[in-house]
């Protein structure tokens, strides 16, 4: 089966403290990992500064369905697709989903990613942010939800 990513860009509407919004984001975190696990898909997501940029890596229709979800989803405004590629392999395979930790060497990529965004995408810029996604977690310990322990054969009714 033909594998596709998708990235896209939004700003998010979660309202709260700091606090309360990082618990917010953690639990799209662990909802979307199940959610992808159903449907074939891996991802990462950086939540900064007001914006979600998203990665989702799998089977096109399962691309396209979470997608429509996302648009559709009132804590995404102003969602804006990035790419949509077809792909050899994956490079968040090990993740269903997984929040990416954001350092201070992230900022600068991130804010010229944005301004990138107000024109024509830069596909350099594109392939930069994947890989210093994909760099981040293989750098980094990753704390993921009980879903992501899980063995790869388990069945989903065992994980709930």
């Amino acid at each position: 089966m033909p594998l596709y990513r998708l990235l896209y860009k939004s700003a998010f509407a979660l309202r709260g403290d700091a606090r309360s919004v990082n618990r917010q984001i953690d639990d799209i975190v662990a909802d979307a990992a199940l959610d992808n696990l159903r449907s074939d898909l891996s991802g990462a997501l950086i939540a900064s500064n007001g914006i979600f940029i998203q990665v989702l890596e799998g089977p096109l229709s399962a691309i396209e369905i979470t997608f429509e979800k996302i648009c559709s989803d009132l804590r995404h405004r102003h969602v804006e697709l990035i790419e949509l590629a077809p792909i050899d392999e994956r490079l968040f395979a090990e993740w269903q989903m997984v929040r990416v930790d954001i350092r201070d060497e992230m900022l600068p990529l991130l804010r010229v990613f944005d301004i990138a965004l107000n024109g024509l995408v830069d596909m350099s810029k594109t392939e930069s942010i994947l890989e210093l996604m994909r760099s981040r977690l293989t750098t980094t310990a990753v704390t993921k939800p009980p879903a992501y322990d899980a063995p790869n054969e388990m069945n989903i009714a065992q994980i709930r």
